[in-house]
């Protein structure tokens, strides 16, 4: 009977992998038709800005001394040269990208 209600429960979370792949997929193509490659290009380019702020910044915390002092210096600092980096540089460019998509 147990081994029943496992293959019960696998055959469940393989359906709902397979809904929610084929949603994601068809939502992928829909975009993909409406706006160009160049939906792609942005979506790739936010995750990457999010991924590289945030994977740097834990990998550098983690490494600092257990001091309170230098961990809070870092943690302003870091933030300060984030936003000045993406409002300054990423945002602008991310408006050109969503410019492009809205002429085609």
């Amino acid at each position: 009977m147990a081994n029943l209600l496992d293959l019960f429960k696998k055959m469940i979370i393989k359906i709902i992998y397979l809904l929610s792949s084929s949603f994601v997929l068809f939502w992928f193509y829909r975009n993909i038709k409406k706006n160009g490659l160049k939906w792609i290009f942005k979506g790739l380019l936010q995750i990457g800005i999010l991924v590289l702020f945030i994977g740097g910044f834990f990998k550098i915390f983690l490494t600092l001394p257990p001091n309170l002092y230098i961990k809070i210096i870092f943690l302003i600092t870091y933030t300060w040269c984030t936003i000045g980096i993406n409002v300054n540089f990423m945002i602008p460019l991310i408006g050109l990208i969503d410019q492009k998509i809205v002429k085609k």
